[in-house]
């Protein structure tokens, strides 16, 4: 363990994790669909090597926890209280010189948790009790992406590198591009959560003439889905660019941004072509999957 608390070691995982995101994409978009959520049905081919199937709200629980539990750790038992400061002293807020300053690291491993909260608790706790089990290696390798990419981020923040404080008002153009990370960073996890509330009401169970139950699916009716299939998927991948401005474009922060855009864009596709090919009335507008204009 202590070998893994080391600047040396948390910049080797950090390049390795950036790293991650080439194999994720090229796996994902060209060679499998993971196999969980609508795509199950498209994969039973796969399933045996893919392992039993778990509850899918406690996968999601397994798999995203470990970022809660970094982020509780670090900050417990490894936080340096300058690093974590606003200014000279130990204090997370401060007021100096008619400017109230706030710590950014303090700020972003707020943030990080608030995500982590909801994706780990929340949003487990609202899915549909109907939902798709998921395969145990889909579990376990979202969990080792979580296990490094929680590692990376709440050590940064609370060990290796001190961000300057977030001044109000700001007092340079460093402070404005911190805002505005934080603001598109909100912004971002506003869009996720309302797109996931949307589609969690999609999936209805209708009992069958025989009396057996079927998954039925709907085109999504909303207008952060008007030119895009995926905004939840949108909005999670502009989270986390707004989380790497805020973090001064810091390599593990750029890591996670373009490792998640490695991951959801090739799955953002995959749903885009599965409701081309599901309705043949889907709207001529949403052209694109997950990014308007771009793919």
């Amino acid at each position: 363990m202590k070998a893994l608390l080391t600047e040396e070691s948390h910049a080797f995982i950090s390049k390795l994790f950036l790293l991650l995101s080439i194999p994720t994409y090229v796996v994902t978009r060209y060679v499998i669909v993971a196999p969980f959520g609508r795509h199950v049905q498209d994969s039973k081919k796969y399933r045996w090597w893919f392992g039993p199937q778990l509850d899918a709200k406690l996968s999601w629980f397994i798999f995203e926890s470990p970022n809660l539990i970094w982020s509780w750790y670090c900050y417990c038992y490894l936080r340096d209280s300058e690093i974590m400061s606003s200014g000279s002293d130990a204090a997370i807020i401060s007021f100096d010189n008619n400017q109230l300053k706030i710590s950014s690291n303090t700020m972003l491993l707020a943030l990080f948790t608030l995500h982590y909260i909801n994706r780990a608790i929340i949003y487990p706790l609202r899915m549909n009790s109907n939902s798709h089990r998921v395969p145990l290696l889909v579990t376990s390798s979202a969990m080792v992406v979580t296990i490094l990419n929680g590692y990376i981020q709440s050590f940064h923040l609370v060990r290796v590198h001190k961000l300057p404080p977030l001044t109000l008002p700001p007092s340079s153009w460093i402070n404005l591009l911190s805002l505005l990370g934080i603001l598109v960073f909100v912004v971002g996890m506003t869009i996720n959560i309302t797109a996931d509330g949307v589609l969690r009401n999609l999936r209805r169970q209708r009992n069958s003439d025989g009396g057996n139950n079927q998954k039925t699916y709907y085109i999504p009716q909303h207008p952060l889905f008007t030119y895009i299939s995926c905004p939840n998927f949108f909005g999670e991948i502009l989270e986390w660019f707004g989380f790497a401005i805020a973090s001064q474009f810091s390599l593990p922060a750029m890591a996670f941004f373009i490792y998640t855009s490695s991951n959801l864009v090739p799955r953002a596709i995959a749903h885009h072509e599965w409701y081309k090919q599901k309705f043949k009335d889907y709207p001529l507008e949403r052209k694109w999957a997950v990014i308007p204009f771009v793919v």
